[in-house]
């Protein structure tokens, strides 16, 4: 579990960088609809995210199984492949949109002098995606071989243990209710005055039909 916490926070690193420039207005004109998101939604959710999916399966497939890995070798080469794969394969990507490879195409014409020079690159990204399958590959091994394994899960609790327990927890905070109301409040502060807009203020259109 730590180990997938902390490359998810590097891939979330590199991703939330690809996230700024896309933020700024001359950076983003220019790498808009280009590789470069393709790079940063990657980074983000199938790095990122996905990588935690995995440990959050390791940790709560034993629960389900009652059954214990032989070892953890391969859950941390598994974790690792995933975080080498995805990195090989979307950094080439941020490159490639710097240089403008636009995305939601399906192929090239490597042979064009003008984007001959991609073609290594997208190589790159392949083998960076092969890596990725591997990773995928080993994980289904990984819970299958828990299935077969002899091991018994020794019972351990799903949360942190407190150093010093608590004596009574507020009723606030041990419940939904105040949370609830608070996101209510900041839907209302967001959309509430965009949607009385249409009431309160008509639009021009609206207007013009009004007086027809």
């Amino acid at each position: 579990m730590v180990l997938a916490t902390g490359l998810s926070f590097v891939m979330l690193g590199f991703g939330g960088f690809g996230g700024l420039i896309n933020m700024g207005y001359g950076m983003n004109a220019m790498v808009h609809n280009t590789s470069w998101v393709t790079a940063h939604f990657h980074l983000i959710f199938g790095g990122s995210v996905v990588i935690m999916y995995f440990a959050i399966a390791y940790e709560i497939w034993p629960r389900l199984t009652g059954r214990e890995y032989p070892s953890l070798t391969p859950l941390r080469l598994q974790l690792w492949l995933w975080f080498i794969g995805m990195m090989v394969m979307t950094v080439p990507w941020h490159w490639l949109g710097l240089q403008g490879q636009w995305r939601r195409v399906a192929n090239f014409n490597y042979a064009d002098p003008i984007i001959a020079g991609w073609g290594p690159w997208v190589i790159v990204s392949l083998a960076g995606g092969l890596v990725l399958l591997a990773s995928a590959l080993l994980f289904v091994g990984n819970l299958f071989a828990l299935h077969r394994s002899a091991a018994i899960a020794v019972a351990r609790p799903l949360y942190a243990l407190a150093v010093h327990p608590p004596q009574r927890v507020p009723a606030a905070l041990n419940g939904f209710g105040l949370w609830n109301v608070l996101v209510l409040v900041l839907m209302l502060v967001a959309y509430g005055w965009p949607i009385a807009q249409f009431a309160i203020e008509p639009s021009p259109a609206a207007i013009v039909h009004r007086v027809q």
